[in-house]
């Protein structure tokens, strides 16, 4: 028995002795936790509508240009690039890179990509993005052939894009998530499940370990070319409430809340702007109202201009919202196309005015009106607003106004098949330009569109403000704009500014004032 122990006692100290020989599951030090109010809905660049899917397509793909907080973009994927006298035609040089699979990234990836984007049988909801490049608009709308685009790419590491016109931003567009390259695997693909990952290898500095239900993680890509600049081990994005992950960021359990990815507590705004903690960020988005212009009363613009001259952002913003937002009476932040724009804020004389010749001219009175319903996604600060604005209409017309709040996938839905009236929605720039805010609405059958507007002098504006001329070019977008405010489409609610909670320790995080994070060269102090 004795001699039994020994022999026991005498393994049991070998494998204390021996515990560093076998391989130890690292300990990761460099993580970074962050709130996240929806998952991405896709892996595929060529889907990416929200802000939460645009976030992870920057995360784990990227394009020949990269945005990192300077005046102009940095060289990514591109080594080099030059362009042609007349500035219709880029030509990039490729560097030497690899997909998440350790197969290279060529120029062919580009090209097939943006012309499986083209394809009139593909569904993109961002195609218009390309309408810059020569006969992309014609090649998706099948009047002339896909390979007429101006896309080519005469070796793996040399890619030729001609252009229809001028396009002094296209190197910005080139930092878009709508010109990353998709993997030879997910073009071939026809699955239509948007969270579908057995098939995608990316090409960014970090690359999918784990996708669960609510919750994702990243781990730093090893076949990415510039490997050395990313820092983190791990990026835990975890997918709960709003209040929850407040909660969770008091219990140090998160290293981020709020902005972009999600909305802190209304309730605790003030109080955190009193301890000093709260980080604000100027936007380059602006929230609003869609209209369906297909559906009575909005058929008529009269009735569009009236309910949005009726509304009081100024006492939304700073009484209801309390976020450093700013009233909007136009689409285009000042500081992005400055100039005489927009209405007055809160004209009710304007608004009743007419209101009341819409009814006169339809032989009608207010309770003859069809029911009027404000569709918006669940959430707290989309329900307070809806809440108000149906305050504020009630005593401007004496009418009641039907709130519907959905779950954010039946929400997209509805929209997509234009099954509502008015619906709560919001547009961020993806590229800082006034185009970027203004192209959405310039074909009524683009993905981000739905409002069934569509009007020849604004897309003629549009089409003539392809020019170099910057004086001229601002003129013509400033008269675009004019349109769209008079048209009113787009009900123009507030401009919003990110609030958010860091930890001191997390730095090199970029956000970008378009809506979404950079972490290539995040870490943990």
């Amino acid at each position: 028995m004795i001699k039994q122990l020994k022999t026991i006692f005498g393994l049991f100290a070998l494998l204390i002795l021996c515990n560093g020989c076998f391989p130890q599951k690292p300990q990761l030090k460099n993580v970074l936790r962050l709130s996240c109010e929806d998952e991405p809905h896709t892996l595929d660049p060529r889907q990416a509508r929200d802000l939460a899917t645009a976030t992870g397509i920057h995360l784990f793909y990227e394009g020949l240009m990269r945005a990192q907080g300077g005046e102009k973009p940095e060289l990514a994927l591109a080594e080099s690039y030059e362009i042609s006298p007349d500035q219709k035609t880029y030509t990039f040089k490729l560097r030497n890179s690899s997909w998440s699979n350790g197969e290279p990234v060529t120029a062919q990836d580009f090209e097939e990509t943006w012309k499986s984007v083209l394809n009139p049988s593909y569904t993109a909801p961002n195609a218009y993005q390309l309408y810059v490049i020569k006969n992309a608009q014609q090649a998706k709308e099948g009047k002339v052939a896909i390979d007429q685009v101006g896309i080519r790419a005469p070796d793996e590491k040399t890619l030729v894009v001609e252009l229809e016109n001028p396009t002094p931003y296209f190197t910005q567009m080139l930092a878009s998530h709508f010109y990353y390259p998709a993997c030879k695997a997910l073009r071939s693909h026809v699955s239509t499940d948007p969270l579908d990952k057995k098939l995608i290898s990316t090409n960014g500095p970090y690359l999918l370990d784990s996708w669960e239900r609510n919750e994702l993680v990243a781990k730093p890509s090893p076949h990415y070319w510039d490997r050395s600049s990313v820092k983190l081990d791990q990026i835990q994005f975890i997918v709960s409430d709003n209040s929850t992950a407040f909660q969770l960021y008091e219990q140090k359990e998160l290293d981020w809340a709020g902005s972009p990815l999600a909305i802190l507590p209304i309730d605790a705004l003030q109080s955190l702007k009193k301890e000093g903690v709260l980080h604000v960020k100027p936007s380059a988005g602006v929230h609003l109202f869609r209209v369906n212009t297909e559906k009575a009363p909005f058929t008529d613009a009269k009735m569009r201009r009236a309910f949005a001259y009726a509304l009081n952002r100024k006492d939304l913003v700073e009484h209801v919202l309390q976020g450093n937002q700013t009233p909007a009476t136009r689409i285009v932040p000042s500081s992005v196309l400055p100039g005489p724009v927009g209405f007055k804020d809160h004209d009710l004389i304007k608004a009743r005015k007419l209101f009341k010749t819409y009814l006169q001219d339809n032989n009608m009175k207010a309770e003859d009106l069809p029911t009027i319903t404000i569709l918006y996604p669940n959430g707290e600060r989309q329900h307070k607003i809806a809440q108000v604005v149906q305050q504020q209409w009630k005593e401007a017309f004496g009418i009641e106004t039907q709130l519907q709040a959905v779950e954010t996938k039946v929400f997209f839905s509805q929209m997509k098949s234009h099954d509502y009236q008015l619906a709560i929605g919001s547009w961020y720039a993806d590229f800082l330009d006034p185009i970027s805010f203004l192209e959405i609405f310039k074909y009524k059958d683009n993905g981000t569109n739905n409002t069934q507007w569509e009007n020849s002098a604004f897309i003629a504006l549009l089409n003539a403000s392809a020019i170099a001329n910057p004086i001229k070019r601002k003129e013509i977008l400033l008269a675009a704009e004019n349109v769209l405010m008079r048209d009113m489409p787009v009900i123009p609610l507030f401009f919003n500014s990110y609030n958010y909670l860091k930890r001191p320790d997390v730095e090199g995080v970029y956000f970008s004032e378009l809506g979404y994070l950079d972490f290539k060269k995040a870490a943990i102090k």
